[in-house]
């Protein structure tokens, strides 16, 4: 089924006023200015299911084509899929919600533990990351705190899968077990190391949509595994 895919940008390259097509590897993107309630996006029309990777990878190279020709950043933000041609991608950072009466938990404290407070630290940044590949690679440098070689951070993860309650990493962590023989040495290798390394097997790469997808799989699973680690070795409460 003929669909448009419109991927919400945030960057710092210069963007047409208007809507504007670009050939781009044999494809025609389409760049469409931003509005008082829809983010700069762009927009590429594909044969849904069969070229959804395919059309990602065309966008996410062109973007970064463009970064390295103008030296400037570029991300993805919002990503939808529908038939509509007008349809626009909202802005990927919206104002939080404001209520007239707010007050912070008392369990909101500074932690004496400077580990754990570097712990909180971490998982901020990784958690408020648009790049799945480094937020991946945020939850695994909270870990690192406490275990500091691969074997240990091998054995401490096949140690702890167990004891993983929330719902998306359970599921994830079920689907990898049935086709990983070791899954913390999966974690491991083909996500911690494939996104912190760029000279060994496996490697992430930006613009292959297939990375994309199985980092973002795996993605409950890294941050379960930290949030184990904030909770029960900082003994840090969580609601």
């Amino acid at each position: 089924m003929r669909t448009w895919m419109k991927v919400g940008v945030e960057t710092s390259i210069d963007w047409p006023t208007q809507d504007t097509n670009i050939e781009f590897e044999g494809r025609t993107l389409t760049l469409r200015p931003p509005t008082d309630v829809a983010a700069p996006d762009i927009q590429l029309q594909y044969e849904h299911p069969e070229e959804e990777v395919a059309a990602l990878g065309v966008i996410s190279r062109f973007l970064s084509a463009m970064c390295w020709h103008y030296r400037r950043s570029a991300s993805m933000g919002i990503r939808v899929s529908c038939t509509a041609a007008k349809m626009r991608v909202g802005r990927g950072r919206p104002d939080p919600a404001a209520w007239d009466y707010f007050e912070v938990p008392p369990e909101v404290q500074t932690p004496a533990n400077p580990k754990a407070c570097l712990a909180l630290a971490l998982y901020r940044e990784a958690i408020s990351l648009s790049s799945a590949p480094y937020e991946f690679l945020g939850y695994f440098k909270i870990i690192n705190i406490v275990h500091l070689r691969q074997a240990d951070q091998v054995a401490w993860i096949n140690a702890t899968l167990p004891a993983i309650a929330e719902r998306n990493a359970k599921a994830r962590i079920a689907e990898l077990a049935a086709s990983e023989p070791d899954v913390g040495q999966y974690l491991y290798v083909s996500g911690r190391c494939a996104v912190a390394h760029a000279h060994t097997d496996p490697v992430v790469d930006p613009d292959n949509p297939e990375d994309f997808f199985r980092l973002s799989r795996d993605m409950p699973v890294a941050r379960a595994l930290a949030e184990h680690l904030i909770h029960n070795h900082f003994g840090i409460p969580r609601r």
